[in-house]
């Protein structure tokens, strides 16, 4: 039963509520389901989710259209974050040294002020410090240093960030 339940939860939400075009009307249905959404944050159309409930998203993050957002190991989104068209966060998969391809869940961690490239893909248990930014088309799994910039398959350091956040009134600007 418990199984029909997720997978009711799943089709409506992935089937139904990210095809809404008002983002405020899906972040009431989003959060009608356990997700925490922060204040001014948005989560564009064609987003899929898995266990809204096990996800929580800071102040003003944007998560653009046809990403893939997985809650089922614990997912943490933090303030000021841009999460690119077609970035894939992930917190489960599957063991690759089993020979039944066993499920794993780890938490999955993004601090303030990261940007998550167009079509990057970020592994379960990853953790990315804040302003760390993950390039175009990368895969990421691991630490990631404040901000340090990731690229290619796997992602590696290429440079730091020469920025400076500023806090004004819970607002980041850079210079």
């Amino acid at each position: 039963m418990r199984k029909i339940i997720y997978d009711l939860i799943y089709c409506f939400i992935n089937y139904f509520v990210a095809y809404i075009p008002s983002w405020t009307l899906r972040k009431i249905l989003y959060m009608a389901f356990g997700m925490k959404i922060g204040r001014g944050s948005r989560i564009n159309m064609r987003t899929t989710i898995f266990s809204p409930w096990k996800i929580e998203i800071g102040n003003d993050t944007i998560i653009n259209e046809k990403c893939v957002i997985d809650g089922r190991g614990g997912m943490k989104i933090g303030n000021h974050c841009s999460i690119s068209y077609g970035a894939c966060l992930y917190s489960a998969s599957h063991d690759t040294s089993s020979s039944t391809f066993e499920a794993y869940c780890k938490r999955t961690t993004l601090g303030k002020g990261v940007w998550i490239c167009v079509n990057a893909v970020i592994l379960p248990g990853s953790d990315i410090h804040d302003f760390a930014i993950i390039g175009a088309n990368s895969v990421f799994k691991g630490q990631a240093k404040e901000k340090g910039v990731y690229a290619g398959v796997p992602a590696e350091l290429v440079k730091d960030r020469k920025i400076e956040a500023v806090n004004m009134k819970n607002n980041f600007y850079f210079r």
